[in-house]
């Protein structure tokens, strides 16, 4: 006899399962993982308590979203992005 979805389907009444009168909590707010610093502010205070001892091939630069350029025209939106990057 060849296994077929009708044989494998099993109906179970209700009265079988066993059903949780508890509901689960929710998870914890999340307002200390939010408020950790990012590894950019760590570094750049770390830079920043150097001082002149910061090596000079370790360059931090900034992050710059698209939306600060969406009202500088195409041709001149590259020139800006190439003036915001250490070279």
């Amino acid at each position: 006899m060849h296994p077929s979805v009708t044989l494998l389907v099993r109906v179970l009444p209700r009265s079988a399962l066993r059903v949780q009168s508890q509901t689960i909590p929710p998870p914890s707010p999340q307002g200390e993982i939010l408020q950790k610093p990012t590894l950019m502010d760590m570094l750049l205070k770390q830079k920043q308590t150097s001082g002149a001892s910061w090596p000079a091939n370790i360059r931090l630069e900034p992050v710059v979203k698209k939306e600060v350029f969406s009202e500088v025209e195409s041709s001149t939106r590259v020139k800006w992005k190439k003036l915001l990057k250490e070279v």
